[in-house]
């Protein structure tokens, strides 16, 4: 049983607070020489308006010759890379990431149209790979709370 002192200090105890976090190593935005490291990869995804897609994150890490932020990690935006018939079109952005990546695509033509097959990205393609990257913020909000991290969208292959 709590005695009085514990019972008054409870309630002349105003000592509620929110706590933010604050990460001062959080990788700026800017332009970083980086590596390939990781691939994470989910297959076959159904999207919300019901289109099948394949999605790849890149995991890259800051070269450890930079300046600032050497040899830390940040993931891709995304990469997106549709099933669908009547999403083609859409695939033109993961075909431009394949293209940076100097991946080799097979060409073909076919009523007049030039179709690129586009493989899927597995780690042995990719894994070491030297590049340049673009960092920014990227902020969303969900159910498990507002996000504001850094991500990276790939530039280019750097030839060595």
């Amino acid at each position: 049983m709590a005695d009085i002192d514990d019972i008054m200090k409870d309630v002349d105890s105003d000592d509620v607070y929110y706590e933010e976090a604050v990460d001062e190593g959080q990788i700026k935005p800017g332009t970083y020489e980086a590596s390939v490291v990781a691939l994470r990869r989910k297959l076959n995804t159904k999207t919300k308006k019901g289109y099948h897609c394949d999605i790849y994150w890149v995991r890259y890490k800051i070269a450890n010759d930079s300046p600032n932020f050497s040899n830390r990690l940040v993931r891709d935006a995304g990469q997106w890379r549709y099933r669908s018939p009547n999403m083609k079109k859409a695939n033109l952005y993961y075909k431009k990431f394949l293209d940076k990546l100097g991946i080799g695509l097979t060409k073909s033509e076919s009523d007049g149209k030039i179709k690129y097959s586009l493989p899927s990205i597995s780690e042995e393609m990719i894994l070491g790979k030297k590049v340049l990257i673009n960092v920014y913020k990227e902020e969303w909000s969900d159910s498990r709370g507002y996000h504001n991290e850094p991500v990276a969208n790939l530039v280019k292959l750097i030839d060595d």
